[in-house]
Formats: C-alpha cells, sequence, structure tokens
C-alpha cells in the first residue's frame, strides 16, 4: 500500500508540473503572437502611407506640373481632393472616397478615415497631405517646383 502511495504522489506531482508547464508555454506564444500581430499591423499600416507618399511625389515632382483644382468632395469634413495638371494636359486626381484613396480611379491607400489637402501659394506653392490610417495620423508637405 504504501508503494502505492508514493506512486500516486508521483504520479500527480507529474500532472500537476506538467499542467504549470503548459500553461507558462501557452502564456509565452500567446506573447508572441500579439506582438507579431501588432507588428504585422503597423507595417501593413506604414506600407499604405508610403505608396501614397510614393505616387504624390511622383506627381508633384513632374515637370510644369500645376494644381488645377482642390477641395473638399462633399460637405464631408474628412475628404479631399487635389487634381493637378501637365503641360501636355493630362491630369491626375487624388481623391478620398469612402475609406480609399484613388489616383485617377486606382485604389492605392486603403483603411483612410480622414485625408486633408492644404495649398498655400504664398512663395512657392506648397501642399500639405494629412492622412488618418486606422488611428494613425501621418503628415507631409510637398513643394512644387515651377
Amino acid at each position: 500500500m504504501n508503494s502505492e502511495t508514493k506512486i500516486l504522489k508521483a504520479l500527480i506531482s507529474f500532472v500537476i508540473l506538467f499542467y504549470i508547464i503548459i500553461c507558462i508555454v501557452g502564456l509565452v506564444l500567446n506573447y508572441f503572437y500579439k506582438n507579431l500581430t501588432d507588428f504585422t499591423r503597423i507595417v501593413s499600416i506604414n506600407s499604405e502611407y508610403t505608396n501614397l507618399n510614393l505616387y504624390f511625389l511622383k506627381v508633384v515632382k513632374q515637370n510644369d506640373v500645376k494644381i488645377k483644382s482642390y477641395g473638399l468632395v462633399d460637405d464631408d469634413n474628412l475628404s479631399y481632393y487635389i487634381t493637378f495638371e501637365n503641360d501636355d494636359g493630362t491630369t491626375n486626381t487624388f481623391i478620398k472616397t469612402g475609406n480609399i484613396i484613388y489616383l485617377n480611379n486606382i485604389k492605392i491607400c486603403n483603411n483612410v478615415e480622414s485625408f486633408k489637402i492644404i495649398v498655400d501659394k504664398t512663395l512657392k506653392t506648397s501642399i500639405s497631405v494629412e492622412a488618418v490610417i486606422l488611428g494613425n495620423v501621418y503628415s507631409s508637405q510637398y513643394v512644387i517646383s515651377n
């Protein structure tokens, strides 16, 4: 009877210890998984804004580009548009519709909460762009050289 009790105590101790180790490993894996998903989300948001910035720079830095028109899309204070015109008459329009920013009907940025354009024509024409993507605020300023 004594040896059976020792074996039963050892078995119960082993099960409890195994359960504790499994819980610790689960907590550590959950911690790393949460950090990995947060990192993936941040990288996704940054790539969205980088894509917007790339296309905006490409349009603004063309030779002899001018601002044709800009303003609010509707009476919604979160949706702006801006249209650029080249010397050859081609136009490029950035517009926020819904939660997406388009360049000439091509989707370039998703999950945009607001998109603001401010144009300053004092010395050189400068354009301030502010975009809020999934709660993160990004702002850039571009200068058109004429």
